[in-house]
């Protein structure tokens, strides 16, 4: 049973948890490191960013040589036989995210086929190098690539921005479609439109203009889609000292005992070293793992 006794009307008594998903590894961290946590803990999924013009050259986004080490490290467990599966999901931003919108197989199938990532993230938004004001274009394309590529799990981010693309994708639903609820989009944008067809004034309300809440004023987690199909997430807003308490809200939110969600931090897990700031914090990744394991999610 878990380490932490839970009440008895305890919403996280019913929560499911596919995964802990901890993003924006980097190069301050060995590809060996995080393969031997996940040969440990199995719910843990890691999150690598990939954006063009930033790779290796900012926090948050590992260099090609890192993914190379990642590449070799996972062959070389696949050919000793002692493997469990290694979760992990490639964030898309920038013209990656857009070639795929756009009908493109090429990169999703390589991150498949050469590195073993299972999940593909796509932030076709503002804040990640997206030009969203043209999404509905690209239903069919991308809903192209979801059904040619029936093994790996496409991730949506769901905000005000991505609506066009999101309503179309959940009337004709693919079984390896995903909803992604990040607080900090829904708190730049919004997570659903005020008005049929319009659009709430400049962003978010209450000064959230930065995707930086009110203080004092908790992340937003709207409930997941009706859709009992989507296999939906949540992030943004959580840290090592709130997680538990927030993963009780999105139990509340989620209210379908055992509906499998998974939750993602990336900038909950950053540190600032010497000159090196928003760097991937290992010992909070760790804290974050003990929680879970302790909650027995």
């Amino acid at each position: 049973g878990p380490a932490v006794a839970l009440a008895e009307g305890d919403p996280l008594r019913t929560l499911e948890l596919s995964f802990l998903s901890l993003s924006g590894v980097d190069d301050s961290v060995s590809p060996r490191t995080l393969c031997d946590i996940s040969q440990e803990f199995s719910f843990v999924e890691w999150g690598v960013n990939f954006r063009a013009e930033k790779q290796g050259k900012e926090p948050r986004y590992a260099s090609l040589s890192w993914l190379r080490q990642l590449q070799e490290e996972i062959d070389r467990r696949q050919q000793t036989g002692k493997f469990a599966p290694i979760h992990f999901a490639a964030h898309l931003g920038g013209e990656y995210c857009v070639d795929v919108l756009k009908g493109d197989t090429s990169l999703v199938r390589t991150l498949w086929e050469d590195y073993g990532f299972l999940r593909i993230h796509l932030c076709p938004t503002r804040s990640h190098g997206v030009n969203s004001s043209q999404l509905k274009k690209y239903v069919s394309s991308l809903k192209s690539v979801i059904v040619a590529l029936p093994q790996v799990e496409f991730v949506l981010l769901v905000s005000k921005e991505t609506r066009a693309l999101t309503f179309q994708l959940m009337n004709d639903c693919q079984p390896n479609l995903a909803f992604f609820y990040d607080a900090e989009e829904i708190a730049l944008h919004g997570s659903a439109p005020k008005s049929p067809g319009g659009t709430s004034a400049g962003g978010g309300a209450n000064g959230e203009k930065n995707g930086h809440r009110p203080a004092g004023e908790l992340p937003k987690r709207p409930p997941p889609c009706p859709h009992p199909g989507i296999h939906c997430g949540y992030g943004g807003g959580l840290t090592v000292d709130n997680l538990t308490d927030e993963l009780r809200r999105i139990a509340k939110v989620v209210s379908t005992p055992r509906r499998p969600v998974w939750v993602d931090l990336e900038s909950g897990l950053r540190s600032n070293g010497l000159g090196r700031p928003h760097e991937f914090d290992l010992g909070k990744a760790w804290a974050c793992i003990r929680t879970v394991f302790d909650l027995d999610l």
